[in-house]
C-alpha cells in the first residue's frame, strides 16, 4: 500500500480540518466541536486515491461521466478532436503546491502540465482555498486560463458526509430545487418526476437536484437538529453559478452520503448544461460556504 501523503491541519477554537495538498488538495476531515462532519475511512488506500470514500475529492475540469456517441470516457473538443475524458477530470490525485498557509486557512495551487494535453489541451492554473470560520468552512476555487484559446470548464465538489447507514432515514436534503434529473446509460440527461428528500430513499442516489437556491440548501437530521447548511452564491456577474447539487452513496451499507455542489452536469462539454467558458488570460473565482449546526 502506498504511504499516506503529508497532511496539514487547520484549526480554530471549535473546528479542525485535515488536508493532503500533494494528493489532489484532498480535504480529508472536517470536525466541529470534536464531532466529524465529513467521513474519512479508517484505512485509506493511497495507492488508489480515486477509490478513497471520504473527504472532498475535487472535480475539474470535467465532472463525472463523459460520453461521446454513447461511449463512455471520450469527448470532442471545440477543435473537433476526440480526446480521453477521465472520470471526474484531472485533479483528484494531482500534486498541488501550497501557496499560502495559516492556522485556519490554506491555499493550494496546480498548474497545467504538457502531459495533460492528451486529455485537456487548455493550459490553466487551478487554485483551491479552504478557510475555517468558527463552525463554517469557506471554499474558493480560482480558475485561470493561461492559454491562448477560450477554455470550457466545470468545477465540482464531492463531499462525503458522516451519515451512518442506520441513520439514513433521519437525514433529509432540504431546498427548493427547480427540477431533478439523472444521466442514463448512454450519457444523456433525463428529467425525473420523483422528488425525494430522505437519504434512505434509493431514488436519492445519483440524482441531480437542479437550480439550487443561493441560500437555503441544508443536509439535516430530523431527530436531533444537526445540519450542514450550504451557501451557494452567484457568480461575479450575479448569474447562477452552482447548477446542481448531486446526491450519491455507494451502497445501502455505506456509512457516508455525498452531497455535491457542481457548476455543471456530467457531459457538459457536449450538452452545455452549466458549462463555463473562460477567455485567454482571464480568471474566475467560485465560492461556497458550509456551516455546521447542532454539533
Amino acid at each position: 500500500m502506498t504511504a499516506a501523503p503529508a497532511t496539514v491541519v487547520l484549526a480554530n477554537a471549535i473546528a479542525s480540518a485535515d488536508l493532503a495538498p500533494s494528493a489532489g488538495a484532498r480535504l480529508m476531515r472536517w470536525s466541529v466541536n470534536g464531532r466529524p462532519v465529513l467521513h474519512w475511512p479508517g484505512e485509506a488506500d493511497w495507492s488508489a486515491p480515486a477509490k478513497i470514500r471520504g473527504g472532498n475529492p475535487l472535480l475539474f475540469p470535467l465532472i463525472a461521466r463523459t460520453f461521446l456517441d454513447g461511449k463512455i470516457g471520450f469527448w470532442r473538443g471545440p477543435d473537433g478532436v476526440v480526446r480521453p475524458a477521465p472520470m471526474h477530470g484531472l485533479v483528484r490525485a494531482a500534486r498541488f503546491e501550497t501557496a499560502a498557509q495559516g492556522a485556519d486557512r490554506i491555499v493550494m495551487r496546480l498548474a497545467w502540465e504538457e502531459e495533460m494535453a492528451a486529455a485537456w489541451p487548455f493550459p490553466f492554473v487551478f487554485t483551491v482555498e479552504y478557510a475555517l470560520e468558527e463552525a463554517a468552512l469557506a471554499v474558493a476555487f480560482t480558475v485561470e486560463n493561461t492559454g491562448d484559446r477560450t477554455m470550457p470548464f466545470s468545477v465540482g465538489n464531492h463531499f462525503y458526509f458522516e451519515v451512518p447507514a442506520a441513520e439514513r432515514g433521519a437525514w433529509v436534503l432540504e431546498g427548493t430545487f427547480a427540477a431533478r434529473a439523472r444521466q442514463d446509460a448512454e450519457g444523456k440527461i433525463v428529467a425525473v418526476a420523483e422528488r425525494p428528500c430522505r437519504l434512505s430513499d434509493p431514488a436519492m442516489s445519483d440524482l441531480f437536484h437542479l437550480g439550487p437556491p443561493a441560500r437555503g440548501v441544508a443536509l439535516r437530521h430530523l431527530a436531533d437538529g444537526r445540519e450542514v447548511g450550504f451557501d451557494l452564491p452567484a457568480d461575479a456577474a450575479g448569474g447562477d453559478l452552482w447548477y446542481a447539487v448531486t446526491t450519491w452513496t455507494e451502497s445501502a451499507a455505506s456509512d457516508f452520503y455525498c452531497v455535491e455542489p457542481w457548476t455543471a452536469l456530467p457531459d457538459a462539454v457536449h450538452n452545455g448544461r452549466g458549462l463555463r467558458w473562460l477567455k485567454p488570460g482571464a480568471r474566475e473565482t467560485l465560492r461556497l460556504r458550509l456551516t455546521a449546526r447542532g454539533l
